[in-house]
C-alpha cells in the first residue's frame, strides 16, 4: 500500500527544537573553560574548580544515565525531553541567582549538576527521534543534525563566552586579591551577564518544546518504526552479549569522550605549552566545532545516499584525525616548528574528524543492534563517552600535574580506535529491514 507510510513536514520543527536544546545544553555545559583565565583571576578559582563545573556533565551521566534509558522506553520521547529541558531551565536559573563573588562558587556547581542531569536524553535521543520522525533515507542525516548541533553549542561558548566575559591583561595577575575592586566588580558582572543571556535562550526554546512536541506522528515514517522493541532487560543482555555493540562503543567512547574533554582544557593547554590567550583558544575551539558540526552533516548525506558504507567511513575519517592529532603535538612540544595558523588547521582538522564521525557511530551501532531500542543504544553509547571524558577531566584536579600528558593522550585514544575498526563486521540490519519492503511494494 502507497500510503502506508507517511513523512510529515512537522518532522523538521521538532528536530529544530531538539537540536537547540542539545546545543544549549553543549554550550552551558562548556561554559567556564573559554573564560577560564578570567574566572580564575577574578574569583580566586584553580583550574581544579573549572575542571569540576564541566566534570559535573559526566558524573551526573553516570549516575543517572541507566535511569534515563529506562525512562526513555517506558515513558516515550516527549516525557524525557520536556522533563530534562525543565531540569535544564533550573540549572541556567539557578546560576543567575545574585549570591556574589564569594558564594557563587556554589551557586554555580549546583546549576551544573542540573545541567549535568539534562544531558542523557540530548546526547541519547537524536536515533530514537530519528527512527520515529524519519524515513529510511533521512535517517543518519537527522541523527547528525541534533547530534552535531552540540558541536555548535560548544562553538558558541567558544565565542561568547570571551565576547562577553573580558579576558584579563596578559601581563595580569591570577590572583583574585591584586585585581583592583573596582575592575573586579566589572569582570564579575560580565560573567553574570554571560549567565542571564544564556538562561534567556534556554528559556524560550523549552518553551517552543512545551507548546508543541508531540511523542509521534500520526503515521510511522518506515517499516521498522512500526515494529516493537525488545524490553530494557533483553536490549540491555544482547549488548552485553554482543561485539556488533561493544568494537563500535569502545571506538566512539575513546575517541569522542577524550577529546570532548580536551577541548574544555584548550585554554589551560594551550596556555601552559605555547602561551596562546583565551581568545585566541576561543576561536580555536568555535572554529573547531564548527567544522565537526558541517563535516558531520555532510558525511552523514553521503552515508544517506550511499546507503551504507559505513565502516569505510569511520575508519577514513579516523585515520585523518589520528594525523591531525600526532601533528598538534608536535606542535605543542615544538619539535616541529611552531605558527599559530598552525595549530589553527591541526585543532580545526582534529574537531572535523572527530566530530563528524560521531552521527555514523551512533547510526552503525543501532543498525548493528536492531531490534533493541535506538534510545537505549545510544544512551549506552554516550554513557561509556561520558565515562571517558569524567576519567580525562579527573586528572587535572591532581596538584601539580603538568598539562602536556592531555594532548598525548587524546593522540593514544585515537590511534586505538583503528584496529577496533579494522576488526568490526558491518551489519545493517534495519535498514535491509526496510529495503526489502520498500522493494516487495515498488
Amino acid at each position: 500500500m502507497a500510503g502506508e507510510h507517511v513523512v510529515y513536514k512537522r518532522r523538521w520543527f521538532i528536530l529544530a527544537v531538539f537540536s537547540l536544546l542539545c546545543m544549549l545544553q553543549a554550550a552551558t555545559w562548556n561554559t567556564w573553560g573559554p573564560i577560564a583565565d578570567t574566572a580564575k583571576g577574578v574569583l580566586d578559582w584553580t583550574d581544579g574548580d573549572i575542571a569540576l563545573l564541566a566534570n559535573w556533565g559526566p558524573i551526573t551521566f553516570v549516575i543517572t544515565g541507566f535511569f534515563f534509558s529506562y525512562l526513555l522506553l517506558i515513558k516515550g520521547l516527549r516525557f524525557c525531553v520536556l522533563c530534562s529541558s525543565l531540569i535544564f531551565l533550573m540549572g541556567v536559573a539557578i546560576r543567575c541567582i545574585p549570591v556574589g563573588v564569594e558564594n557563587v562558587k556554589w551557586t554555580m556547581n549546583a546549576g551544573h549538576v542540573l545541567i549535568g542531569i539534562a544531558g542523557p536524553v540530548m546526547m541519547s535521543a537524536p536515533t530514537e527521534l530519528s527512527a520515529v520522525w524519519f524515513p529510511p533515507h533521512q535517517r543518519t542525516t537527522s541523527t547528525a543534525i541534533s547530534s552535531t548541533s552540540a558541536f555548535f553549542g560548544m562553538s558558541m561558548s567558544f565565542l561568547v563566552g570571551p565576547l562577553v566575559v573580558t579576558s584579563l591583561p596578559q601581563n595580569a595577575s591570577s590572583n583574585a586579591e591584586s585585581i583592583d575592586p573596582k575592575e573586579k566588580a566589572l569582570y564579575f558582572n560580565e560573567i553574570m551577564k554571560l549567565m542571564y543571556i544564556e538562561c534567556g535562550a534556554v528559556a524560550v526554546v523549552v518553551i517552543a518544546a512545551l507548546l508543541y512536541f508531540p511523542e509521534k506522528p500520526p503515521t510511522s515514517p518506515s517499516l521498522s518504526a512500526t515494529k516493537p522493541r525488545e524490553s530494557f532487560k533483553d536490549g540491555a543482555l544482547k549488548m552485553i552479549k554482543s561485539t556488533h555493540f561493544w568494537i563500535p562503543a569502545a571506538a566512539y567512547s575513546i575517541s569522542s569522550g577524550v577529546y570532548g574533554g580536551w577541548t574544555t582544557q584548550m585554554d589551560t593547554i594551550f596556555k601552559t605549552t605555547l602561551n596562546i590567550g583565551q581568545d585566541t583558544v576561543g576561536w580555536i575551539g568555535f572554529i573547531s566545532n564548527i567544522a565537526g558540526m558541517l563535516g558531520g552533516l555532510i558525511v552523514a548525506r553521503l552515508v544517506d545516499i550511499l546507503g551504507g558504507r559505513m565502516k569505510a567511513v569511520l575508519i577514513s575519517l579516523t585515520l585523518a584525525a589520528f594525523v591531525s592529532c600526532v601533528w598538534c603535538v608536535l606542535l605543542s612540544m615544538k619539535y616541529i616548528s611552531y605558527s599559530l595558523v598552525s595549530i589553527y588547521i591541526a585543532c580545526i582538522f582534529i574537531g572535523l574528524f572527530i566530530n563528524a564521525s560521531v552521527p555514523i557511530y551512533f547510526e552503525i551501532t543501532v543498525e548493528g543492534m536492531y531490534p533493541v531500542s535506538e534510545g537505549n543504544i545510544t544512551m549506552v553509547l554516550t554513557y561509556l563517552n561520558n565515562v571517558a571524558a569524567l576519567i580525562f577531566l579527573l586528572l587535572p584536579m591532581i596538584p601539580n600535574l603538568s598539562v602536556i600528558w592531555m594532548n598525548w593522550l587524546l593522540l593514544g585514544s585515537v590511534f586505538v580506535c583503528l584496529p577496533l575498526l579494522m576488526m568490526y563486521k558491518e551489519h545493517y540490519n534495519r535498514l535491509d529491514e526496510d529495503m526489502t519492503e520498500s522493494i516487495q511494494r515498488g
